[in-house]
């Protein structure tokens, strides 16, 4: 039986948590890692893991660009990264008639705007404007401007004094709104006049239209930054349907995520024979992500065509000097390709954006490859002219395609693509063994998941005995630098008993162990408990507590999400090898029978448990609690409350999660409180109807009574149903 805690020193402990721990034996009851000073950068393990491989492969392929030695060499190293790029962005759409309409013009001094709406797919509208020279005759050269993470789009100061600029030094200049940005909110309210998903406050809020859609998308077999770059190539398309512009002459360049945007571009189109990304980078979302390619790979698919790279004084100095450095990696191969004269780095002072010295700059390097003259001084002054209001810029009637046009969203588009058909389940038992051999194999490499290869190292930290059981806080190596801390109970009864995986949907803690630990153990199972890596103990402290769309598409789970991406790996794939790590220990303790393994978990712990089951047979039975219905009802509706951890990119190509629970056939598989893309419980009819593949798997599997579906309102109930779904 516990002690009651002395009123004083709970008191104390309150008031000087860290130092009462450092000066006595205490530590927390259900907590593992407190207290011992080897683990005391725990929130940092899965971030320090994957910048390290993300940092490893970054100069691993800097390095591989600068051992180009001949044309050859650079040219292959070209065909291999445009063919990672291409399957980075996913295939691009069939063009489709732009279906191009003016709907308004401004004359000013020098230039005329142009308000442009094109589609670039059918129905899905880009707004554009376009600033035509008056002063010089066409056709005129031409540059594209995918614009920055600004909300107002195109009608930020900075790219209309762009258009402006240019244009009265003959060059024609299409600025094109973003998905997401200025006429093109992908989230807009009417209600609200504004983005729904928007707090307010910023005018940044663009990124956190980009990283809802740009998650989703991701789900489908189109990722967002192929959208985005397809906006751009029919932006040239619809240059190039103009009949005042010149075709050999078309160049591109914008800033921050308009300039990681040119990047791509260049590197996808050749019809740019000029790029000029500014104070290049942008959100997570909106950049092309495959193993084995970096941004550096892209840069190089540019040449040996002109390209210029400004920086700012504005900009983090760590992030400046980094992109000099891959720069020289780029221009070591320009070098090679006997055309060093065509690259430039260059960092200008000022702030983040496209200030007038770097325009100047551009209108230099524009100067010296089309008109083969170096600009006068005073041609590069820039004289006063007035900026338009945002809704002067307006190309459509109110403001927003969404309530002017309607038409197609990102969201709708992911709908319709989310609804790829797949190869079906098997319908007789004689193709049973090879579909499931064949979709293991596709879930296992989509996942990133394999067995733990390395010695687990287990370590058991600390033993108590509570009465009914024996607590153990232990942990174990699923990788050399990973490790996982669980809290392992073992009952007091001979012999070997049955073992139970839990994994709690945010980590151990007192309600989860009192609620579902004790009881299990008390009945006689051996409980292991534990937070996979980045979860629960191993959480970063940075995680954000912000219960709006802001802090969900943009915390340091987000940030590891896309990191894990980079390295050719996911979340769910890393975690569920910790999963699949803690069976293996199980293995390893002589008080489990190694016959009766099962494992259970609630809600993003309950999708581990399920891929655990999948792919590893060694597990019995599996219980879920609370996990996501399917990857498709998030491509099913605008908004989702699930975060990005449970994804994984193009999934909904190649199955889903019911084809998941089908792979767990003829063993046991409860599916409890399963929820919505909005964590609302489903009705167990609707499981049903989602599952029913599934069931049908586990028909012709003999093992129709295995698959079961049902809601439980209490923890005990909960409790009772996995001790029933447990192997006997």
């Amino acid at each position: 039986m516990r002690q009651p805690v002395n009123p004083m020193l709970k008191a104390l402990l309150l008031l000087f948590p860290l130092a009462a721990l450092a000066q006595s034996d205490l530590h927390p009851e259900w907590n593992v890692l407190y207290g011992h000073a080897e683990f005391e950068n725990a929130d940092q393990m899965l971030s320090n893991y994957l910048r390290k491989l993300a940092a490893q492969s970054g100069t691993d392929r800097e390095k591989a660009i600068a051992a180009l030695k001949t044309s050859a060499d650079v040219e292959q190293h070209q065909r291999a990264a445009g063919k990672k790029l291409r399957q980075a962005l996913g295939e691009f759409p069939a063009r489709t008639p732009l279906r191009a309409v003016t709907t308004g013009k401004l004359k000013r001094d020098g230039y005329t705007i142009e308000k442009i709406i094109f589609e670039s797919r059918p129905r899905y509208y880009v707004t554009a404007n376009v600033y035509v020279p008056q002063q010089s005759q066409p056709p005129f050269p031409a540059v594209v401007c995918p614009v920055g993470h600004w909300g107002d789009g195109k009608a930020f100061e900075d790219y209309q004094r762009l258009g402006i600029y240019l244009a009265r030094r003959g060059f024609l200049v299409l600025i094109y709104d973003a998905p997401g940005q200025g006429e093109r909110l992908q989230y807009y309210s009417p209600v609200m006049g504004r983005s729904l998903i928007d707090p307010g406050g910023s005018t940044f809020f663009v990124t956190i239209e980009h990283g809802l859609a740009g998650a989703q998308s991701l789900l489908t077999p189109r990722s967002f930054a192929q959208r985005m770059v397809w906006d751009g190539v029919r932006a040239i398309d619809y240059l190039e349907e103009r009949g005042d512009v010149d075709r050999r002459r078309i160049a591109c360049t914008g800033t921050s995520g308009g300039g990681l945007q040119t990047e791509v571009l260049s590197a996808v189109d050749d019809r740019i024979q000029v790029s000029i990304p500014v104070c290049y980078g942008g959100c997570a979302p909106d950049t092309p992500t495959t193993p084995g390619m970096g941004i550096v790979d892209v840069d190089l698919l540019i040449a040996p065509r002109p390209l210029l790279m400004i920086e700012a004084t504005g900009d983090a100095r760590a992030g400046v000097l980094a992109k000099q450095q891959r720069h020289q990696a780029v221009a070591s191969a320009y070098q090679v390709l006997g055309a060093a004269d065509r690259t430039r780095f260059l960092i200008a002072e000022g702030p983040h954006g496209y200030g007038e010295n770097m325009r100047q700059e551009a209108f230099k390097w524009l100067s010296r490859w089309w008109r083969s003259e170096t600009p006068a001084p005073e041609a590069l002054v820039e004289a006063p002219a007035p900026l338009e209001p945002e809704a002067a810029l307006y190309c459509t009637t109110t403001g927003q395609v969404r309530t002017a046009l309607g038409g197609e969203t990102v969201f709708s588009l992911n709908r319709a693509e989310g609804r790829i058909q797949r190869q079906p389940m098997p319908a007789a038992r004689e193709a049973w063994t090879q579909w499931r051999e064949q979709l293991k194999k596709t879930v296992a490499v989509q996942i990133g998941c394999v067995l733990p290869q390395a010695p687990l190292n287990p370590r058991i930290l600390t033993r108590a005995d509570k009465g009914t059981f024996t607590l153990e806080k232990i942990v174990f190596y699923s990788e050399p630098e990973i490790f996982v801390p669980g809290l392992l109970l073992l009952p007091k009864r001979q012999g070997p008993s049955p073992g139970i995986v839990f994994v709690p949907d945010e980590g151990n803690s007192g309600a989860v162990a009192e609620k579902y630990l004790r009881p299990l153990a008390e009945a006689g199972h051996v409980v292991l408990s534990i937070d996979p890596r980045g979860l629960g103990e191993t959480a970063p402290a940075s995680s954000s507590t912000q219960r709006n769309y802001r802090g969900f598409v943009g915390d340091a789970e987000v940030g590891r999400f896309y990191e894990a991406l980079r390295g050719g790996n996911t979340l769910v794939g890393l975690r569920t090898r910790d999963v699949l790590g803690a069976v293996e220990y199980l293995l390893s303790r002589k008080e489990v029978d190694r016959r009766r393994i099962s494992a259970a978990g609630h809600g993003l712990g309950g999708l581990l448990v399920l891929y655990a089951a999948a792919l590893d047979e060694r597990i019995q039975s599996a219980a879920v609690t609370g996990a996501l219905l399917s990857y498709s009802a998030i491509t099913e509706s605008e908004l989702y409350t699930h975060r990005f951890g449970a994804f994984v990119p193009g999934v909904l190509r190649d199955f889903d999660l019911p084809e998941v629970a089908a792979l767990v056939a003829p063993r046991r598989l409860l599916l409890l409180n399963i929820v919505d893309q909005l964590h609302r419980r489903v009705d167990p009819e609707e499981v049903h109807r989602t599952y029913q593949p599934a069931a049908g798997v586990y028909r012709i599997a003999g093992a129709g009574d295995a698959l079961q579906i049902d809601v439980a309102a209490t923890s005990a109930e909960i409790v009772q149903r996995y001790r029933s779904t447990a192997p006997e």
